[in-house]
């Protein structure tokens, strides 16, 4: 009884350190997940308001994850991308 009671606990113990040494890894993965859905989510409104005017920016994993990475200066770096190097 007392070697299953120990058996559980250390079950449980071993559980923890597991999670613990998984969650910083975790946790950066989950931001930087976040960070990207939210660049899409900048570029896709950027997009929106430049429809009526004819520009809009790529929205692809890569740019979503530059302007979620690098915020407002990854944004602008995608717009001078844009202005020197146009696609048509």
């Amino acid at each position: 009884m007392a070697g299953t009671i120990l058996g559980v606990l250390f079950a449980i113990f071993l559980i923890f350190l597991v999670g613990q040494a998984f969650w910083g890894p975790l946790r950066l993965l989950l931001r930087l997940l976040f960070r990207v859905a939210l660049g899409g989510l900048a570029l896709f409104l950027i997009n929106l308001a430049g429809y009526s005017s004819g520009w809009s920016l790529g929205l692809n994993p890569a740019s979503a994850a530059l302007v979620g990475v690098l915020g407002v200066p990854g944004l602008l770096l995608l717009g001078a991308f844009k202005l020197l190097f146009p696609s048509h």
